[in-house]
């Protein structure tokens, strides 16, 4: 029977989709490694992957654009996890619920069906029972990645504490210098991903799948990142490659 390794991915509402839907399909894709697709070898990965959406309740989680885009359902809540004592190996934080949410939809008119957004303040709202997950979990997970402003909930955890990391180029100032973020972490204005440890932080939403293909090769081997590569189609990058710093003044 195969190893497991499994995923805890951070939920609660006004969370970005974007962050881990695709990520975690590609991630997925090492459970159907061995499974013949035309044109292409099957590959011998020794484990497989299983996901829990992680939310402080049971109740359906809407996303940042509100009701106008699709729910999630938790598959557990953090309570039960405290309470079971599992230990998640992988830990995926897309962006959570922070004053952020309002800068973004700002720009959304009639597609945001929720309360005009209120004035950008940096106050991280990320539910507390999300913090305490991450701090609780961190030390023995074999690898924590986030997504864009997640990288906040992580500096919030202390999970950054002493590391390299990045995050949205847009609201990079907002997150390093305005938001209560630990000030021994090492912000990288200049990349697509950073890889600390055994931490990963990535750019804005498309770099959180050129991050998830990166970790796949790390996981599973060149092989099964080059073929989910050739069916998502989405082009290599490497690390830095990152037009956004420029774009937005940081470099």
């Amino acid at each position: 029977m195969a190893n497991i390794l499994t995923v805890a991915v951070c939920i609660s509402n006004e969370v970005t989709l974007s962050h881990f839907v695709q990520p975690i399909e590609i991630l997925a894709s090492i459970n159907s490694a061995d499974i013949p697709k035309p044109g292409m070898e099957t590959v011998d990965v020794p484990f497989k992957v299983v996901f829990d959406y992680l939310a402080p309740t049971m109740d359906p989680i809407v996303s940042v654009l509100g009701p106008a885009a699709a729910t999630l359902n938790p598959t557990k809540t953090y309570a039960e996890v405290e309470a079971s004592g599992h230990q998640y190996d992988i830990i995926w934080v897309p962006a959570g619920r922070w004053n952020l949410r309002q800068l973004f939809v700002s720009s959304l008119g009639p597609i945001f069906q929720g309360p005009p957004p209120d004035s950008f303040t940096g106050v991280d709202r990320t539910p507390k029972e999300e913090i305490d997950f991450l701090r609780a979990q961190a030390p023995k997970a074999k690898y924590i990645l986030s997504v864009c402003s997640g990288a906040l909930q992580l500096a919030v955890s202390g999970v950054l504490s002493g590391k390299r990391a990045t995050t949205n180029k847009a609201f990079y100032r907002v997150i390093t210098e305005v938001a209560s973020t630990a000030k021994d972490i090492e912000w990288v204005p200049k990349a697509r991903w950073v890889i600390d440890g055994n931490v990963w932080t990535s750019s804005g939403v498309a770099a959180g799948s050129d991050m998830a293909l990166a970790f796949l090769e790390h996981l599973a081997g060149a092989k099964l990142a080059r073929q989910t590569r050739s069916i998502v189609e989405i082009p290599e990058v490497s690390s830095d490659d990152d037009q956004f710093a420029s774009w937005h003044g940081l470099v």
